[in-house]
């Protein structure tokens, strides 16, 4: 799901993609995998997908959650170098004459200031990724590949597709960095996920991709909102001596250690009243959505498909999750814990200790 649009020849130093021409004049390079029509070329499947229209004008469109960053400068858009601006995920760009950038009007959703319980999170959690698999399942015809890992988010994606009886197979990550493709060679630079991947012919590969972003689990996300509150994250590490986000900790130890501008005791000495401190508050983790909505991690490359179950629109709603619930996630994987154990709680004997304990040597 890779692309360069350019005003002028860049074949030569993009041999590996195919070049087409649009009608206005205008280059298409893609990655394999596309199909064409008369009028766009497309790649993907139901809920992650790219399409690009190039007749009369070049259009991109994706959807809602686009998977991958456009950049763009006066005469390349790509996903695939870096060039520039980078459009939003809630931007559209087109090619005429000239590049238009346009926006959709309230994009970004509006949680509640109400502290979502542990059930009410459980709930959320659960019927997004049923929802994600299921609706993929529900027209993918390809071989679907789950990694081997022991990792809280790939087993919460495998104990769901268990829990559906969504065939898969497993597979073992291999001991030695593969061999990539120049795509990836190419996207390896600038983007971490893929250096962590291995390219199947015609093949979905499910991920535990955005698990710690979008379930609770980024240690930094979390710094934001519990320092609100008044509670000191690096405390409540400092206080467990064993759990799964223990070690992984110390890569946010720093940035996690200054204290919240926003608690309740310094705006009020400053004079705000609770409903200005809930404003201040809710503005601080509308940032965070923005934030979080624009961390693209990983697509499609050549004939490898992503599918990646721990992204729903819904699941931002998880930023309001009470103290107990936030702090029992983000330190031990308790809400993913709970999925297992409802969709396969046979899988929780596989779980590792540690996030990241296992992974391959050549892993970043």
């Amino acid at each position: 799901m890779n692309f360069i649009c350019s005003s002028s020849d860049v074949g030569q130093e993009y041999h590996y993609l195919e070049r087409h021409q649009s009608r206005n004049g205008w280059n298409i390079y893609l990655d394999e995998g596309w199909s064409k029509t008369e009028d766009y070329f497309f790649k993907g499947f139901r809920t992650s997908w790219c399409k690009i229209y190039f007749d009369p004008i070049i259009r991109i469109e994706s959807n809602k959650l686009r998977d991958f960053p456009i950049y763009y400068n006066d005469d390349t858009v790509s996903n695939f170098q870096k060039c520039g601006n980078i459009v939003p995920v809630d931007g559209t760009i087109q090619i005429d004459k000239n590049i238009k950038v346009s926006h959709q009007d309230n994009f970004y959703p509006k949680i509640t200031r109400e502290h979502q319980t542990f059930k009410e999170c459980f709930d959320l959690l659960y019927d997004a990724v049923i929802e994600n698999v299921g609706t993929f399942a529900s027209t993918n015809k390809r071989k679907v590949m789950m990694p081997k890992q022991r990792g809280i988010d790939t087993l919460t994606c495998r104990s769901v597709f268990d829990y559906l009886n969504v065939d898969y197979e497993v597979f073992d990550l291999p001991y030695s960095a593969p061999s990539m493709s120049k795509v990836s060679n190419a996207l390896a630079e600038n983007h971490w996920g893929f250096k962590q991947i291995n390219e199947y012919n015609d093949s979905v590969v499910v991920t535990g991709f955005y698990g710690d972003e979008w379930v609770l689990r980024n240690p930094y996300y979390a710094h934001v909102v519990l320092s609100s509150r008044g509670v000191s994250i690096t405390d409540t590490f400092d206080n467990i001596d064993k759990c799964y986000m223990k070690e992984y900790f110390e890569h946010y130890r720093n940035k996690c250690s200054a204290q919240s501008v926003l608690t309740t005791e310094k705006l009020m000495v400053d004079g705000y009243t609770e409903e200005q401190i809930e404003i201040l508050r809710t503005e601080s983790t509308e940032k965070l959505i923005v934030q979080i909505c624009n961390d693209f991690q990983i697509w499609h490359v050549n004939q490898t498909y992503f599918f990646s179950p721990l992204k729903h629109i819904s699941l931002l709603t998880l930023l309001s999750a009470d103290t107990e619930t936030l702090l029992g996630q983000v330190t031990d994987a308790k809400l993913s814990k709970a999925i297992i154990e409802k969709c396969n709680p046979k899988l929780l004997d596989l779980i590792d200790p540690l996030k990241n304990k296992d992974d391959p040597v050549w892993f970043p």
